[in-house]
C-alpha cells in the first residue's frame, strides 16, 4: 500500500465516523453549513477551497442528507476526491479522531509518499539535491 492508498483509507475510516454522527443527530449537518458558509463570507479564503466548499454546500442542499452519507462513504475516485476537502472535521468526535490517526501512524513509517521503496537499486534519473 503506498502512503496515498493509506491517507484515502485514513481517511475514509474517519468519515464513516462523520456518517454515524450525522445519522444519529442530523441536525449536526446545520452545524457543517454554518461553517462552510463562514468560509465562503471570508475575503480571505482561498478560492480553490472556496471551490470545494461550495460543492459541498450544493450537495447538502441539493441532495440533503442521504445525499452526504453516501458522498461520505464514496469509494469511487469522486468520493476520494471529495473527502480530500471535507467540512466535516467540525463533527468529527476529537477523540476517535486521534484513535484513527493513532491507528495508521505505525502504517505511515513503512510507506513512500510514491509507494516506491526508499531502498530501490533500479537505475533511474538522477537527482539533485
Amino acid at each position: 500500500m503506498n502512503w496515498h492508498e493509506v491517507i484515502d483509507e485514513r481517511s475514509l475510516e474517519m468519515h464513516r465516523v462523520v456518517a454515524r454522527e450525522l445519522r444519529a443527530d442530523p441536525s449536526k449537518l446545520d452545524r457543517v453549513v454554518a461553517w462552510i458558509e463562514r468560509f465562503l463570507a471570508d475575503p480571505d479564503y482561498s478560492v480553490h477551497s472556496k471551490d470545494a466548499l461550495t460543492e459541498w454546500l450544493d450537495l447538502i442542499r441539493t441532495r440533503g442528507l442521504p445525499g452526504v452519507l453516501a458522498a461520505l462513504v464514496d469509494r469511487s475516485e469522486e468520493g476520494q476526491r471529495m473527502r480530500q476537502s471535507s467540512p466535516f472535521a467540525v463533527v468529527m468526535p476529537q477523540d476517535e479522531r486521534r484513535a484513527i490517526l493513532a491507528r495508521y501512524e505505525p502504517i505511515s513509517t513503512r510507506t513512500h509518499p510514491a509507494g516506491v521503496s526508499c531502498l530501490t537499486s533500479s537505475p533511474g534519473p538522477s537527482v539533485r539535491r
